[in-house]
């Protein structure tokens, strides 16, 4: 993962994460983090969403507006 990317997106002081090896959630949080940073959106603008089990890490590694939720209950709010 670039330099970049963990500078503006990911609490640093939380990492290295602690996923096992070839899981595939740190691929896909790299991935979310660099979809974002590709489309320009505004950091303060964004918010992560996650349940239980391992992918419920994620807001804790990244550094945007999180919420962890209770597996399947996590609410959708549309802007007005």
């Amino acid at each position: 993962m670039s330099s970049q990317l963990i500078n503006q997106y990911y609490r640093a002081e939380k990492l290295p994460h602690i996923w096992c090896p070839g899981c595939g959630h740190g691929i896909i949080t790299r991935a979310v983090s660099q979809a974002i940073h590709n489309m320009g959106l505004d950091k303060d603008k964004v918010c992560i969403v996650s349940g239980i089990g391992c992918s419920s890490r994620a807001p804790g590694y990244m550094d945007f507006n999180t919420l962890h939720t209770t597996h399947g209950r996590a609410l959708a709010l549309l802007p007005e």
